[in-house]
């Protein structure tokens, strides 16, 4: 089902306008130098399923695939080269056919709960931004 919304998400490329995954001007967001980073740091703070079988769902644009990785079966993380491609990934989000409510990100990361699965609530996303050096994007209002 993630696959689905991902999928979606690519083919909403350029239906969303606006600035909704735009930092402030003065806010600086952490990155992260790759997947496998970015994982063993979701790991330390919110203990990620080893066992975890689940397939991440995929966003190609442009010819570009970002890097992906499963923390559990409800949370999937994505690496970006950079911020300019997160921002164009955060400004389909809202658009997604059974897309997440809202999503953590940083400079050029996201952490998405997949909807339909046992992921973390609003709350425990938003302190999950916040350690990892990020914020909690709301897709509703943002849509």
């Amino acid at each position: 089902m993630a696959g689905t919304l991902l999928t979606a998400a690519v083919l909403l490329a350029g239906c969303a306008s606006g600035a909704a995954g735009e930092p402030a001007p003065d806010v600086q967001l952490s990155r992260f130098g790759s997947a496998d980073e970015l994982l063993a740091a979701v790991n330390g703070l919110y203990g990620c399923d080893p066992e975890t079988a689940a397939e991440p769902g995929t966003i190609v644009f442009d010819g570009y695939l970002p890097q992906y990785a499963m923390c559990s079966e409800g949370l999937q993380i994505v690496r970006y080269e950079n911020e300019d491609d997160r921002i164009t990934v955060s400004n389909m989000l809202p658009n997604a056919q059974n897309g997440p409510l809202g999503v953590a990100e940083g400079a050029n990361w996201h952490v998405l709960p997949r909807p339909g699965t046992a992921a973390p609530g609003e709350k425990e996303l938003k302190d999950l931004a916040y350690q990892l050096g990020g914020r909690y994007v709301d897709l509703m209002a943002e849509g």
